[in-house]
């Protein structure tokens, strides 16, 4: 199997408010045990890709992920902001506990699927 490599984007705001497409699942909203779970992103097509949410600790699971898009979130105070975004199957654990580090990265949302598409799409719409 040919192994495609994508650059990892990285976002930054540039001193100007930063307001990525995500909510919390509005379905789990009364279930306090898997509200925090599940996050969704909108990408630029305008549609949602629903993640899993991993904490910074578990980039040993994360990194074993082959197919996908994960996106590296950072927290200000209440609100989460996409630092990072890459396919999935890219990048080791100890890599991804570097860029946590790096970019301050509390949680990593992760979109199970296949191909590359949803990461372009995300990219596209995180961004802007």
């Amino acid at each position: 199997m040919q192994r495609h490599h994508y650059p990892a984007f990285t976002f930054r705001s540039a001193g100007r408010a930063f307001s990525p497409r995500g909510q919390e699942l509005d379905s789990l909203a009364g279930s306090d045990a898997l509200r925090g779970r599940f996050f969704s992103w909108r990408g630029a097509t305008g549609r949602r890709y629903v993640c899993s949410v991993f904490q910074r600790g578990e980039e040993g699971f994360v990194a074993d992920v082959e197919s996908g898009a994960i996106i590296g979130v950072a927290r200000d105070g209440a609100s989460l902001r996409p630092v990072c975004l890459f396919p999935a199957g890219e990048r080791r654990a100890a890599a991804l506990r570097e860029l946590a580090q790096e970019l301050g990265v509390a949680e990593w949302h992760v979109h199970f699927c296949a191909g590359s598409d949803p990461a372009r799409d995300l990219a596209g719409s995180l961004l802007n």
